[in-house]
């Protein structure tokens, strides 16, 4: 790389993203899902989105992005249990929640009516467009969310990459860290149930189980019920979705490649 592309691409980095040190916002956890108020898209809000940890891009209510401005300039795969659908969006969004900004963010398009249960005020979903840029601790029991580096207690493992989305190594392989999620999930596991779970790419068919051992660096993980999905999306090598929920505090150190789960 030239000097010259090097110093554009300094510019467009700094741009990208900015967290002031110790930069923190306060979360409501909904049914074990974390939401921020105060989300600025392209200076327009504020609004209630939900932090989704296992959404490689980010999600805003169509009926918002039209009416603030927003053009689609692609279609893009989004990736569920329930599948893949083609999604419009668009790739060069500002989004600015409380103190910390980024700039050429991704968006998509969607119907969020799989929201509408959780809370009918969420418009969108913040995910790793965002959320990849940063260093941060999701604290549910402290409820807050704040940006940085930490020194955080708990059981350290790496952080792996699963289509754009942070995972863990367990002893069932790769899960997905899922703050969106309120159950474990098993990708290919079991028949269909009679019980269908909505997501934004439709319905998908589930069932349960339970007393599946799942473990972590050693450490043995209590979930209680968990669901299963017998397909197994054939693009994704995650065996499942793990909930942020299922610990008190996930410290995501995207800089230096690891998670800490107290």
């Amino acid at each position: 790389m030239d000097a010259s592309r090097f110093a554009a691409w300094v510019v467009l980095v700094a741009m990208a993203a900015a967290a002031p040190a110790g930069a923190a916002v306060k979360l409501q956890v909904i049914e074990g899902r974390p939401v921020v108020d105060g989300v600025y898209v392209n200076g327009s809000g504020p609004y209630r989105f939900i932090i989704d940890t296992a959404t490689s891009v980010n999600l805003v209510d169509v009926k918002l992005a039209r009416s603030i401005g927003l053009t689609p300039t692609f279609r893009h795969e989004l990736r569920t249990a329930a599948g893949i659908s083609l999604t419009p969006g668009s790739g060069d969004v500002a989004v600015r929640l409380d103190s910390v900004q980024a700039g050429h963010q991704t968006f998509l398009f969607a119907g969020l009516g799989f929201l509408r249960d959780l809370s009918p005020t969420i418009k969108g979903v913040l995910g790793q467009s965002f959320l990849s840029r940063f260093d941060y601790l999701l604290d549910l029991r402290g409820k807050r969310l704040e940006f940085g580096a930490q020194a955080s207690r708990g059981t350290r493992t790496a952080l792996a990459t699963v289509t754009e989305r942070p995972a863990v190594l367990t002893n069932r392989g790769l899960m997905l860290l899922d703050s969106g999620a309120d159950r474990v999930v098993f990708f290919g596991v079991g028949a269909g149930g009679r019980d269908l779970v909505e997501t934004v790419a439709g319905p998908v068919s589930v069932g349960t189980t339970s007393g599946v051992p799942l473990v972590i660096e050693g450490r043995s993980i209590h979930y209680g019920e968990a669901l299963t999905v017998p397909e197994r999306n054939e693009k994704t090598d995650a065996t499942g979705l793990l909930p942020v929920s299922l610990f008190s505090t996930v410290y995501v150190c995207n800089s230096e490649g690891y998670v800490v789960l107290e």
